[in-house]
């Protein structure tokens, strides 16, 4: 019981902290708030996490396992389907989990170095998540080479071809809202990645 209700404690500061720096940045979010957040006092806030930057590493690692999760499930669910199929399920995934996390979103993407800041004193845990991420995309790729969607030539870049449209998808939803879900812009990433912008039947 008092496992379960630590986890529970630690989940409802990491929610808060979500919100908190989702709304006020890295440096404007302040513990005292997202304790009032969490509905926990700022010395129970202090008895989970050292500090700010131990609590957003913490958060970071955990909403990345989030992803990490549920993309391993689509991999395994998937397998057996057409590649197309595969594909879209994969990037769909990865941009509904971003529909529901929006504020970690705006975290991670406020600096291009936001995870050293996230990291001060676990710095390998983010670029492990990060890894962690590109296997994954890795492994789908492998997939489309064996069966012949993708071409051999040039395959060692797709992952990070795949990396950027995703994360130029979530940055543009960012700095101009749409209020259209994340996850209905898949279909269109899809196409651009497996047929490229050029309109069939017109010569260049």
């Amino acid at each position: 019981m008092r496992e379960r209700l630590k986890g529970e404690t630690q989940r409802a500061i990491l929610q808060a902290a979500e919100e908190a720096f989702g709304e006020s940045g890295l440096t404007g979010a302040r513990m005292d708030d997202i304790a009032a957040r969490a509905g926990v006092s700022v010395g129970t806030l202090y008895n989970h996490f050292e500090d700010r930057d131990a609590l957003l590493a913490e958060l970071v690692a955990s909403r990345r396992e989030d992803l990490l999760t549920r993309l391993d499930s689509v991999l395994t669910a998937s397998d057996k389907e057409p590649f197309g199929a595969q594909f879209e399920q994969f990037v769909r995934a990865v941009l509904e989990h971003f529909d529901s996390h929006k504020a970690f979103l705006a975290i991670l993407l406020e600096s291009e170095h936001a995870h050293v800041q996230a990291s001060r004193s676990q710095k390998s845990r983010p670029d492990a998540a990060l890894l962690e991420i590109r296997r994954r995309v890795e492994e789908l790729l492998v997939r489309g080479r064996i069966v012949g969607v993708l071409r051999p030539e040039g395959a060692d870049l797709f992952p990070s071809f795949l990396m950027g449209m995703l994360k130029a998808t979530l940055s543009t939803e960012l700095s101009a809202p749409t209020g259209v879900s994340l996850a209905s812009r898949a279909p269109a990433v899809v196409l651009f990645f497996l047929h490229g912008a050029g309109a069939h039947g017109v010569e260049a």
